[in-house]
């Protein structure tokens, strides 16, 4: 069969495997209907660890149901699903507790990682009982595809962040995570939403879920102005970052009581603890921060060499790390929450988010901006993808 690959780092294209066997008596053979690149793909592919050769890529995917092992209950061939692009490792003692990570880090992200994904004629998943969920009869392809994953991720950023009724959210980024993130803020009873971003259609999108009960203003961060607020120190903001002078200056100087990080760049976290208020204040990062190769390389050149000596040598400063400013954290003591969490995946909460988007009338089938046809489509899906072409894409393979 066919199947889109990642053939080695930076290496990409198509090659024939053999069609995916039953591995075990929970597992089962899906046929992809529809598919979405996603930037963890472009991270996997350009930036990543490095990855088993010829893997297959895909974790964003509606299928239909081929075979099932002998042990699955609840789905049967014919069925179409949703699969969660986070697919625990239910075999796990602690995975009820730490879904994403039991067992071994981001174990939860097999599909495209560690496992064969779904770019391609079919694939193998396992525990499937427990990573796909039903697809509603009645809901369009482009939503059910967004569940998968960025709704999904969204969700988990709202609810890491504990985001109550009233509540004033930054989310800082107006991608597809970004936007599922205002999305579910707004359900959970956010009352002021601040987006930041400055791309459209993203921006549009982001105004158009304004409302009455919860405003959402788009704060262009390249073209925005605004001061320090009188009589905040000006450590208050580190980065002197227009956007958090604003959100300071709108929040009487308090800060926002949440702010979700889905974009940015390495300055973002020192942004958000800037701009989150003292005591009660969460900070909740879904965002990718990318590797600095240069830095890696020198950090662990000074750590073999402070292994080697006793002399009490610092580490130099060419560490690749986030920026925590130390205003902003209170010297220690603000009582700010910082969170950095992967998205929870798994059929619990994808069908948890499945609801959401059902009885709060959410479309985000309006993040996909480009649709494309056939199996032979998804590399030049995932070149969009990384070459920011589309918000989302849905690859049609049926």
């Amino acid at each position: 069969m066919k199947a889109f690959v990642l053939k080695s780092h930076a290496d990409i294209g198509y090659m024939e495997k053999p069609y995916p066997t039953l591995l075990k008596p929970h597992g089962a053979i899906l046929r992809p209907l529809f598919v979405s690149p996603c930037t963890s793909d472009v991270h996997t592919i350009w930036q990543g660890s490095p990855k088993q050769p010829n893997l297959t890529l895909g974790h964003e995917c509606v299928a239909e149901i081929v075979s099932v092992g002998a042990d699955v209950v609840d789905f049967k061939p014919g069925d179409v699903v949703i699969v969660s692009a986070i697919t625990p490792d239910w075999s796990q003692p602690d995975v009820m507790e730490n879904p994403a990570h039991a067992g071994r880090n981001f174990s939860g992200h097999m599909l495209g990682k560690s496992i064969d994904g779904a770019m391609a004629e079919a694939f193998y998943l396992p525990y499937v009982d427990k990573n796909v969920a039903h697809m509603p009869t009645a809901m369009d392809p482009d939503d059910a595809l967004m569940c998968a994953d960025v709704m999904q991720t969204g969700l988990t950023a709202v609810e890491e962040a504990d985001v109550q009724p009233g509540d004033t959210v930054v989310v800082m980024g107006i991608g597809a995570i970004g936007l599922a993130s205002i999305m579910a803020a707004k359900a959970a009873g956010a009352s002021r939403i601040f987006a930041i971003g400055s791309s459209e259609p993203n921006a549009s999108i982001a105004r158009s879920l304004s409302g009455v009960s919860c405003q959402i203003e788009v704060l262009n961060y390249k073209t925005l102005h605004c001061t320090l607020p009188a009589g905040l120190h000006p450590l208050a903001n580190s980065t002197g970052s227009a956007v958090v002078n604003y959100v300071l200056q709108e929040t009487g100087t308090k800060g926002a009581d949440k702010v979700i990080i889905c974009g940015g760049s390495d300055l973002s976290l020192a942004q958000a603890v800037d701009m989150v208020k003292y005591g009660t204040g969460v900070v909740s990062n879904v965002m990718y921060f990318g590797a600095d190769p240069d830095l890696q390389a020198e950090e662990q050149e000074a750590l073999a060499r402070l292994r080697k000596e006793t002399s009490g040598m610092q580490l130099n400063q060419t560490i690749d790390g986030l920026v925590i400013p130390k205003f902003g954290i209170g010297r220690g003591m603000a009582g700010k929450t910082l969170k950095f969490s992967l998205s929870r995946g798994g059929r619990p909460h994808l069908e948890k988010t499945i609801r959401l988007v059902q009885e709060q009338n959410l479309h985000p089938g309006m993040f996909v901006t480009e649709h494309l046809h056939g199996l032979d489509q998804i590399e030049q899906s995932v070149y969009d993808m990384k070459n920011r072409k589309a918000i989302k894409i849905s690859v049609d393979l049926r």
